[in-house]
């Protein structure tokens, strides 16, 4: 199996609960989570028994404590123009450290949410990327992968990948179109099952409404039940805790169908108590 990273500061603590706790609802066994953190998060994690298979944290992001996206993009960074664009490339640090003892490792922004198991990787492909899926116009400015799930088990890719992004004119995720390209012989993409996030619904190349027939209710004891385009929806990419009233939009469709399967899914009914807790 492959080993998880993520990177937390404080302002991540939520959406690091919800990670580590979804993870273990839907996989048996359970995989090696690396988390980058700062002191909050590795003080929080050392006091509170948030995951049962081995967990793996490195203090290296006090300089970004109680910081949010909004206010990193508002403030100068070192090596970037901007505080969040030298945030994002601690993803680069934490994979390397990662592929010290890994082979391969599955990248996941601390706001993913599994609702199944994690996804079966091809082990021949050294790269494996998540379209955003949405239209063209949106693309050109923010690229065509998303850069908050990503599988990869070539350990040069993390010090490529930020060399392209010095050049990228959107953070780290334009770049990655520049890795896709160096390693097209050996390179996937995930399905639309994975890391569906908001964009897909409100962004995408079809109307909403186009989006949403897409899915469905596929009751199973292995997932959670909720289905796009006839197969299983294995992870959702969302902030649970915000004022963003797209993202809240977005969770409430999920809820919707959460609520529907709750009743005679017992893993749902644990996870969307959860939720509420």
């Amino acid at each position: 199996m492959y080993a998880i990273g993520t990177l937390a500061n404080k302002s991540a603590l939520y959406d690091l609960k919800v990670l580590l706790f979804t993870l273990q609802l839907w996989n048996k066994e359970l995989p090696k989570v690396y988390v980058y953190c700062d002191s909050f998060i590795e003080e929080y994690l050392s006091e509170n028994s948030l995951y049962s298979g081995e967990l793996y944290l490195k203090k290296e992001l006090d300089k970004y404590t109680s910081y949010d996206r909004l206010k990193m993009e508002n403030l100068p960074g070192i090596e970037f123009p901007t505080l969040f664009g030298d945030f994002v490339c601690e993803k680069m640090k934490l994979l390397n450290w990662i592929f010290e003892t890994e082979k391969s490792i599955l990248f996941c922004d601390a706001d993913i949410c599994f609702l199944g198991p994690l996804p079966q990787v091809d082990e021949t492909k050294k790269l494996v990327l998540s379209r955003h899926m949405i239209r063209d116009v949106d693309e050109k400015r923010f690229g065509i992968y998303n850069a908050g799930f990503l599988y990869m088990s070539d350990s040069s890719i993390p010090n490529k990948w930020k060399n392209y992004t010095y050049s990228s004119k959107f953070f780290e995720q334009l770049s990655m179109e520049d890795l896709a390209n160096e390693f097209r012989d050996s390179f996937g993409e995930f399905p639309v099952q994975n890391n569906y996030g908001w964009w897909r619904l409100f962004q995408g190349k079809e109307s909403v409404s186009t989006v949403q027939s897409r899915w469905g209710i596929k009751r199973s004891s292995e997932s959670s039940g909720i289905s796009v385009e006839d197969k299983p929806l294995l992870s959702i990419h969302t902030h649970w805790k915000t004022t963003d009233p797209t993202t809240s939009l977005f969770n409430q469709f999920i809820l919707s169908y959460l609520e529907k399967l709750k009743s005679s899914t017992p893993k749902i009914k644990k996870f969307t108590l959860f939720l509420k807790n």
